[in-house]
């Protein structure tokens, strides 16, 4: 059982602006009064942001490097015939061997990091990401499919038939620059599998016209999930959400980091991307807009923000690089930050770390499975207890 926290001093930030009030954390949620025998925490002069929500992942492939077998796709269907043709070579072959587990907690860890506390994972429903000491908490309920050209229009109907209404169910969809992306949007209305649950994840070769005018005619459908980082890599161009409504009230868009096999990083990476590739002002504001469509498009109502009822997931700083935010708190544990903020927990033992060459205290239960795991985190070093030698992760 977590220790009950009275977080005072701090301003939260409530989608809007920052407001100066106290946080009482009990159970893993934010409660309305101060619990019993809370831990007095003083932030003053700091903000609180949520945690972030990651709206697409692929956790068991973050450990791979960044690839591609062309300078620019036409359609990232060509790209994944690539990779499937190489999948035997090096360093394919080596970095398939390593354990599930690993693989996964190497993808949940990157999020962690960055203060995505909350993951959409696209893919088979593991396990081994719902374990109680999993770095992140992943998305359980949902459906999905690969895409139109890796899945036969039975598997993706039957996919999305079997995924309850009130649950997304994700697709990549119109990956691309070409006439197949810009017809895909067509071939799966045509198969009953665009409705209020949808989830496309890219969609790059949309055609936002069309999709208003069905949107506005009824046609409504769960949102959209761009990956702006890996769609320059690949196809150089991402969705212009310039011309949508960033909005959970109408068309809901969302930002999601994709696998490191194609992406730069981590969610901070992605908004960099957008705001270079589309031009759009990476505030505050903008940030906490995109995380309010997250938090509806996986159907999460406790996720995302830091109201009465909701999961103790926050941060110093959202629209910083990782090694830049000064706490990560999930669940209500500190998992890792300054050494001088981690020090205001005195219920939590940490250990010493670099994370990117800066300074850090993290959560010693998390330091032990990061000795564990046969992967490492590029960018972290973790002081090993007892014996106070160091591991090097690069």
């Amino acid at each position: 059982m977590s220790q009950p926290l009275h977080i005072r001093g701090a301003k939260v930030w409530d989608g809007e602006q920052s407001v100066e009030r106290d946080l009482f954390i009990k159970h893993r949620r934010i409660v309305e009064s101060k619990p019993n025998g809370a831990l007095e925490v003083d932030l003053e002069g700091y903000t609180l942001f949520p945690g972030m929500v990651n709206a697409h992942d692929h956790l068991e492939l973050n450990h791979y490097p960044r690839t591609k077998f062309r300078e620019v796709y036409d359609n990232a269907h060509q790209w994944g015939e690539d990779v499937n043709a190489q999948l035997d070579s090096e360093p394919f072959r080596t970095l398939r061997r390593y354990p599930l587990k690993d693989r996964l907690f190497i993808g949940g860890l990157k999020n962690l990091l960055c203060g995505a506390t909350t993951v959409a994972h696209h893919g088979p429903k593991y396990r081994e990401m719902y374990a109680r000491d999993f770095p992140v908490r992943v998305l359980k309920n949902y459906g999905w499919a690969h895409s139109l050209h890796f899945d036969t229009d039975e598997e993706i109907v039957r996919s999305y038939k079997n995924t309850p209404k009130h649950h997304p169910w994700f697709i990549h969809l119109a990956e691309g620059t070409d006439e197949v992306a810009a017809g895909e949007y067509q071939r799966l209305k045509a198969l009953g599998c665009v409705g209020t649950n949808t989830v496309i994840v890219h969609g790059v070769g949309l055609d936002v016209d069309l999709l208003w005018t069905d949107y506005q005619r009824g046609q409504k459908f769960g949102g959209i999930v761009i990956c702006p980082s890996t769609n320059d890599y690949l196809l150089g161009t991402t969705l212009n959400v310039g011309s949508l409504n960033i909005s959970p009230d109408d068309l809901p868009t969302a930002v999601g980091t994709d696998s490191r096999l194609t992406a730069k990083g981590d969610t901070y990476h992605e908004f960099r991307a957008l705001s270079v590739m589309t031009g759009i002002n990476l505030s505050e504001r903008v940030w906490s807009g995109f995380l309010e469509c997250a938090r509806n498009i996986v159907n999460r109502a406790d996720i995302g923000h830091l109201v009465t009822g909701a999961l103790a997931d926050f941060q110093t700083h959202i629209t910083c690089k990782r090694h830049e935010k000064m706490l990560i708190i999930q669940n209500g544990i500190p998992r890792i930050g300054d050494p001088e903020m981690m020090a205001k927990f005195s219920h939590v033992q940490t250990v010493a770390c670099t994370l990117d060459g800066v300074e850090k205290r993290i959560h010693i239960d998390l330091a032990r499975q990061i000795h564990r795991c046969t992967l490492k985190e590029r960018g972290l070093v973790v002081d090993v207890l007892p014996t106070g030698k160091r591991f090097f992760f690069f």
